[in-house]
């Protein structure tokens, strides 16, 4: 049998949609609700305690709602990575699953899709209807100024302003954030029921484990600031911090590869009983 056959995969696609149509209908409410969540708090906030008109006097404090926007993006994202493998919740859903006329690669590109793009795509849609939302209540605010959440949303790096070290800082930053969202959906393929508390505890514990080890770093390897401090004016001196940066990034695009392999292979040996997910 191929790897890989569209017909399979959109089969196993029409199976998933299908079986689990109700978790995927409350799981799009969901997600647009939240995202449009905090123009509808804000202006019903204005609304019931009766200060509509004085917002004539404010911006639209659209920049405010991106912000809220963007956060709870971050967390529909951490979240939808935590049930990647839903469908394994259960034993008869790893029956039902596993049994399957499909290869593993299909199914899990199926749950890849999903969660990769299919969660953005609903997100996304949030955006566009809070921004319509924020227009039309701003529709009731005589003289007022309305701007575009959506723009404001998607505006938290301007690349065009970015040299090149802001600019290889900045997709490190993005590289170690999928990292991060991304370790949830492989402790989701290492463990299918409380794996979000799992994955916290883990980076808990990591956070714990790293600090310790810099305050060991820091007060046993330099004698003195001074040291530090040449370290630093070496790291900022010429294409020191690039090089650095460029490592580091290789590192992290390595490290994301790793973890979305690691996944693949812990789903691709999934059993319908085991200790960890009986």
């Amino acid at each position: 049998m191929n790897q890989f056959n569209f017909n399979r995969f959109v089969n196993v696609a029409r199976w998933d949609l299908t079986v689990n149509s109700k978790f995927y209908t409350r799981a799009a409410i969901l997600i647009v609700a939240l995202t449009c969540s905090p123009v509808l708090l804000y202006y019903l906030h204005i609304l019931a305690s009766g200060s509509l008109m004085s917002v004539t006097r404010w911006y639209d404090n659209v920049f405010e709602l991106g912000a809220f926007t963007s956060l709870i993006g971050f967390a529909i994202t951490v979240v939808s990575s935590g049930y990647m493998f839903h469908n394994l919740l259960t034993k008869q859903g790893r029956i039902n699953e596993l049994t399957l006329p499909a290869t593993n690669l299909e199914r899990f590109l199926w749950h890849f899709v999903v969660i990769v793009v299919g969660v953005q795509v609903l997100w996304i849609g949030g955006v566009v209807l809070a921004d319509m939302l924020h227009a039309l209540f701003r529709l009731a605010v005589p003289y007022g100024e309305t701007r575009s959440l959506t723009i404001s949303t998607f505006s938290v790096i301007w690349w065009r302003n970015l040299d090149s070290m802001h600019f290889l800082t900045a997709i490190l930053v993005v590289q170690l954030f999928a990292c991060f969202v991304r370790s949830f959906a492989l402790f989701n393929a290492w463990k299918y029921k409380y794996n979000i508390p799992w994955t916290m505890l883990f980076y808990f514990i990591l956070q714990n484990v790293f600090t310790l080890l810099s305050l060991i770093v820091v007060f046993n390897v330099f004698d003195n600031p001074r040291e530090v401090e040449n370290i630093w004016n070496w790291f900022n001196n010429g294409w020191h911090a690039n090089t650095v940066l460029v490592c580091l990034n290789i590192l992290a695009f390595l490290l994301y590869i790793g973890i979305w392999l690691l996944t693949y292979r812990l789903y691709t040996r999934a059993q319908l009983t085991t200790k960890r997910n009986p």
